[in-house]
């Protein structure tokens, strides 16, 4: 392995396009990029339509693990994939991600036993944090003037996401059940591999040292990976149970743990210099909320979806799967279609207005989707309206981590906004059913929610949008890459 230069962010030459102007080349790049990032949402919507054939095909009580083992796994792995994309060069070690991520879903797909799924789905998991290493490389490879709208279309491109996996998962699962949800996935993520292979140049290693920080990593990924469980499993087992206060005393004190353990290593995996500086800590913080809300909810949105209406007992639309898909089309494309038009003019305007524009707007669609939702005109036009604000929120978090982080600091502020996303979102995911099941009737062993839970759901959406709002609003002027990393070295 080529020994790290000196001098980092020198060990590759800078992109051969300057002049900040779009061509074949990085097109072809940004699609190398944008591919196996949003593959991980695509697998994301595969993998909850698939949870109940594998329950069924194995019968199984512990399908949960399903999902949570892959979550759980790419949540302790994210500080490690950080460092080491800094040390080698983040091509190499999304190479290794991507194909450790189509041997897990092969081997899952191929599995005659639940454990045998559940082990390749741990190994897919080592695919998960791609979008730690992703979002940094388009600093690494873009030119700079071109570095904030290829994050803008980078995250907004979650959209396309929307509009096309709800009718592939669809078709997969009621074709060829769970194994062909997962051969999909696999054979995508193989392609993903060879658009890195063939796409993709190498990155300047940002890490001046070689040394790794094992413990530290193990501890700080260990401690989030016992918060996202413990909270991930607080609403089944009881807030109260032994259990759920273990596993959050557990993820506390390893947290506390891991700031002394850095403070004395010589190699630690995490600057913490960089997070405390307060541009740091607050773009950081609100991207992670903001895009917690903008991921979150629509998967909620599913339960009222496809929840049966039965006056009384349940306040669910009763849709088919078939026919969400086809509803969500449109607040998927104003997604898609606001990420793809603020891309346009972001070196004309000031980025924190726009996302506190989007923020704001997200948060009123939320408040008003609580009020209204009781029929197919009033979700399509409050969750356009949300889906509105998610859109620039979704394009905007990026170039927000750009403004505030130098060139050699971007793997760190990426990974780490793809840290708090996690947690952010299982705190999320567990007060929405939290507010469901306080609005629940139980028949037969089964909960069914009543209107009131809905609304709180999405209140709940509205509520945290604020929060973001209010500390975006003492976010200082962004630093702007065109000029920041063109400077000499």
């Amino acid at each position: 392995m080529t020994p790290t230069s000196p001098s980092p962010s020198l060990d590759t030459a800078p992109p051969a396009t300057t002049d900040g102007r779009w061509n074949l080349r990085l097109v072809a790049l940004l699609i190398a990029l944008a591919w196996p990032t949003q593959l991980l949402a695509a697998g994301g919507i595969l993998g909850a339509n698939a949870t109940a054939s594998v329950a069924q095909t194995f019968h199984t009580t512990q399908v949960a693990w399903f999902g949570l083992t892959l979550t759980l796994v790419s949540t302790l792995l994210t500080p490690f994939v950080i460092k080491l994309g800094d040390l080698y060069g983040k091509k190499r070690v999304m190479l290794a991600m991507t194909a450790l991520g189509a041997l897990g879903e092969a081997l899952a797909a191929c599995a005659g036993s639940f454990w045998l799924v559940l082990v390749g789905r741990a190994v897919a998991g080592f695919y998960g944090p791609f979008g730690a290493l992703s979002f940094a490389a388009v600093r690494d490879v873009f030119p700079p003037r071109l570095v904030k709208p290829a994050s803008a279309i980078m995250g907004s491109s979650v959209g396309l996401v929307g509009l096309g996996a709800p009718f592939l998962a669809g078709w997969l699962v009621d074709s060829w059940g769970f194994r062909g949800a997962l051969w999909f996935l696999a054979a995508a993520t193989a392609l993903a591999f060879a658009l890195v292979a063939l796409l993709v140049p190498e990155t300047p290693r940002h890490a001046l040292r070689s040394g790794f920080d094992w413990l530290g990593g193990l501890v700080l990924g260990g401690g989030l990976t016992a918060l996202v469980y413990g909270v991930g499993q607080g609403q089944s087992w009881g807030w109260a149970d032994g259990r759920t206060l273990g596993w959050l005393a557990v993820g506390v004190a390893a947290l506390i743990i891991f700031f002394f353990v850095e403070r004395s290593s010589s190699h630690p995996i995490l600057d913490l210099n960089v997070l405390r500086r307060r541009p740091v800590a607050l773009a950081l913080t609100v991207g992670g909320l903001a895009q917690t809300v903008a991921f979150t909810m629509p998967g909620l949105a599913i339960l009222l979806a496809l929840y049966p209406h039965i006056p009384g007992l349940s306040a669910g639309l009763g849709w088919t799967a078939q026919h969400n898909a086809v509803v969500s089309v449109s607040w998927n494309v104003v997604m898609f279609a606001t990420g793809m038009l603020v891309s346009r003019f972001l070196g004309h305007l000031d980025p924190r207005r726009i996302w506190c524009a989007g923020v704001g707007v997200m948060a009123f669609g939320y408040t008003l989707a609580g009020f209204f939702h009781s029929n197919e005109t009033q979700l399509i036009l409050t969750s356009c309206l949300a889906n509105l604000g998610a859109g620039l929120v979704v394009s905007l978090a990026p170039v927000l981590v750009v403004g505030v982080v130098s060139r050699d600091e971007q793997g760190l502020g990426s990974g780490m906004l793809n840290m708090l996303i996690s947690l952010f979102g299982a705190i999320v995911t567990a007060g929405a059913y939290a507010f469901l099941n306080a609005h629940s009737t139980v028949l037969d062993g089964t909960a069914f929610y009543q209107d009131a839970g809905y609304a709180w759901v999405f209140w709940l959406g509205a509520l945290v949008s604020l929060v973001a709002l209010v500390l975006s609003l003492f976010i200082p002027p962004l630093r702007d890459p065109e000029k920041v990393d063109a400077l000499p070295a």
